[in-house]
């Protein structure tokens, strides 16, 4: 891996960088350059001060690569960043960073998926606290009975889950819905939504203004009123096996603390519509896993 490393400073240095860049990966399948370069429009990561969504789809990816660059930078980082797609699989397994082929990943991953990992991996403070990650649930807009469904009458409902998304899992299970399991694609578990092989889907509310989302033309809404909190806290990893990790690792929790504290984490999150203060009094269907006791 060092030679890997040093092959790529030289070749980094060969094409004109003042200093070999940091290498941040993507995922391929999820390659966000051009949403990225969109809402930058010009300005550097350092200017950003403004996270509403300037795209249709999920904004939080954009967000969580801005926040990033800027823990980093104010760390202490002054190297460039270029962001690499790799293979979903070598990031979602973090096989790469384990093994010191990858410095640290553009995206935030739940606690509870790394556990197993903090042998190997540096983990930051929060990006977004435990709390704070709220979902929908989704049906096809056009099923207008299943709009205004009560909390009590989520035992007439299906939904379809993955088992492997634990933090999705483990909140569906703590609610009255009815599980259906699925190994697969997240677009074909939306297909099922639509074709009514089950009412409905946990998904990030939508930056729309009315929360709809329309994805291939169909169009989707979150049942009104009710939302899931999702239980467990995002982090950024860092490998402790690549030669800059524990630096990069200092820098980045040092930038993160303070945009903590000059209130940017929060801004961003809002903003870009991941905390979604429109649904705020929205009933919390999952309510017992945030405060034990509450039903």
């Amino acid at each position: 891996m060092r030679y890997i490393f040093l092959v790529l400073s030289l070749l980094f240095s060969s094409l004109g960088f003042a200093k070999p860049p940091m290498v941040i990966d993507i995922i391929q399948s999820e390659n966000f350059t051009h949403r990225y370069q969109n809402f930058l429009n010009g300005r550097s990561v350092q200017e950003v001060n403004d996270f509403h969504a300037t795209t249709k789809g999920s904004h939080i990816e954009i967000v969580e690569m801005i926040l990033l660059q800027q823990a980093l930078i104010l760390g202490g980082i002054d190297k460039p960043i270029v962001f690499n797609p790799k293979p979903s699989v070598n990031i979602l397994e973090y096989s790469d960073l384990i093994s010191g082929d990858s410095l640290i990943l553009a995206r935030s991953v739940w606690h509870e998926d790394i556990l197993d990992y903090r042998g190997s991996l540096y983990v930051s403070e929060p990006l977004v606290k435990f709390g704070e990650y709220e979902a929908g649930l989704y049906v096809a807009k056009r099923n207008l009975h299943l709009h205004n469904i009560q909390k009590n009458q989520l035992d007439n409902l299906t939904v379809v889950a993955n088992p492997r998304w634990k933090v999705d899992w483990r909140a569906l299970h703590n609610t009255e819905l009815n599980i259906v399991s699925f190994i697969g694609p997240w677009e074909t578990m939306l297909e099922m939504v639509e074709t009514n092989v089950v009412d409905t889907m946990l998904i990030n509310f939508s930056v729309s203004e009315t929360l709809e989302l329309n994805f291939e033309n169909r169009l989707y809404v979150p049942i009104n009123n009710l939302k899931v909190f999702l239980p467990d806290s995002r982090h950024f990893v860092v490998s402790k096996r690549h030669p800059e990790g524990k630096a990069v690792f200092e820098a980045l929790n040092k930038g993160l603390a303070i945009l903590r504290e000059n209130g940017t984490i929060e801004k961003a999150l809002k903003q870009s519509g991941f905390i979604n203060e429109k649904v705020t009094d929205w009933q919390t269907i999952n309510i017992q896993m945030l405060n034990p006791g509450q039903k």
